[in-house]
């Protein structure tokens, strides 16, 4: 390769590297809100910067050796930064920071004291497959629902790491002194770092699409308040539920807050929204069963799916749950606000969700209807296709 060859591969490998850090930066004015997008953005430009500084003299000066070097490993740093966020792990800086300092110091002794190019190249890519391993450990970690986009990252990152395996173990042949051979792993460098740097892009850009698409699906199935179940996520995991356990008897808890218009209408609907949330932790910290199902119903109705759970144990759940609540006050503003609920209680075997919870809306009903802040029950019959009074209040029946 002759060195216009070498001089037109920088060419491309700068306008390349532009071209990804400038599209990151551009959709991380349109995505605020992902984090991550921000780090690669700055990793991609960190990554050009550095192969500016290295292009412009390659004779180990100051500017290629140490500035390029570092800049090569704020990039990596951020890269692995920018994923541990992505994926929920958060990475502080100090660890980073610490073995970039390592780095540094490595470099600054090579050019007080100048090893021999296969010593230096192979310290070069032993750097390089360290943050490449510490990256595919993170990613590794993915959730099952951002996997796809992380597994491919890792890929990238691990070809990258046997890359320079590779370059490493040539480095050692007697041979690499030779001009031939010297030009021809300069330009592998250039070729693979294009590549490298685009395929990376590809993967950060998958993995971002993932994270969206995801959001967007927890979005549609949750409620933004309180993160629960949205009515219609409740009733699509309910239905397969109890379709498997058709032979059990099920149980719907319908919770309505007591006289909650005149709790927005004193306190404005920042103190309702804080009520919605303590009610919310009140259920979850209250012993409901580890496989129930909890959702926001509608407003501030709340509704309550307890698998293969009787009549008397969903009877005394409603009542502890209760109780519960009206013993503990939601703050706002550094004020309580007392508050209570009324339940409805449904239970049955071998009917549909909406059966159960049309059930469960009757026996509300009728707890407010007779005082409030109690347990209704009923129990739903298939046999005969009516709602049946099973206690009435329920409340009455754990004493």
């Amino acid at each position: 390769m002759t060195g216009l060859d070498i001089h037109t591969l920088g060419i491309i490998g700068l306008a390349v590297g532009i071209a990804i850090a400038l599209s990151f930066s551009l959709m991380s004015l349109v995505l605020r809100g992902m984090a991550a997008l921000h780090v690669w953005a700055a990793a991609f430009w960190l990554l050009t910067f550095a192969g500016l500084a290295q292009g412009y003299d390659e004779n180990g000066s100051f500017l290629s050796a140490i500035v390029g070097s570092v800049l090569i490993a704020l990039a990596n740093a951020a890269m692995l930064i920018g994923i541990a966020m992505h994926l929920g792990h958060p990475l502080r800086w100090r660890w980073p920071a610490l073995v970039i300092a390592l780095f540094l110091l490595i470099q600054v002794g090579f050019m007080a004291w100048p090893p021999s190019q296969p010593l230096e190249s192979a310290v070069f890519g032993l750097k390089s497959i360290f943050w490449d391993g510490w990256m595919v450990l993170y990613l590794l970690r993915a959730p099952r629902e951002l996997r796809a986009g992380s597994l491919f990252t890792a890929l990238v990152f691990v070809i990258d790491a046997l890359f320079y395996v590779a370059r490493g173990l040539v480095s050692l042949h007697p041979e690499i002194e030779s001009p031939e051979l010297a030009s021809l792993l300069t330009t592998s460098n250039y070729l693979f770092g294009i590549l490298c740097t685009f395929l990376l892009s590809t993967g950060f850009t998958l993995m971002l699409s993932q994270r969206l698409v995801h959001d967007l699906r927890v979005a549609a199935n949750v409620d933004g308040l309180t993160g629960l179940l949205n009515r219609t996520a409740l009733l699509k995991a309910a239905a397969p539920v109890l379709q498997a356990n058709r032979e059990h008897t099920h149980a719907v808890l319908l919770f309505d807050l007591d006289h909650f218009k005149a709790i927005n209408d004193r306190w404005g609907h920042a103190g309702g929204d804080a009520v919605l949330q303590h009610f919310t932790r009140t259920l979850r910290d209250g012993g409901i069963p580890a496989r129930a199902l909890l959702s926001r119903y509608g407003g501030e109705e709340f509704l309550l799916l307890a698998p293969c759970t009787s009549a008397n144990v969903a009877v005394t759940l409603a009542e502890s749950l209760r109780t519960q609540v009206e013993r503990s006050p939601a703050h706002y503003a550094g004020e309580p606000i007392m508050f209570t609920t009324s339940v409805g209680v449904a239970t049955g075997a071998g009917i549909d969700i909406q059966r159960l919870i049309d059930t469960a809306d009757a026996a509300l009903y009728h707890a407010k209807r007779t005082g409030r802040d109690r347990v209704e029950a009923m129990v739903s019959d298939p046999t005969v296709g009516e709602r049946v009074s099973a206690a009435a209040p329920a409340a009455s029946a754990l004493t």
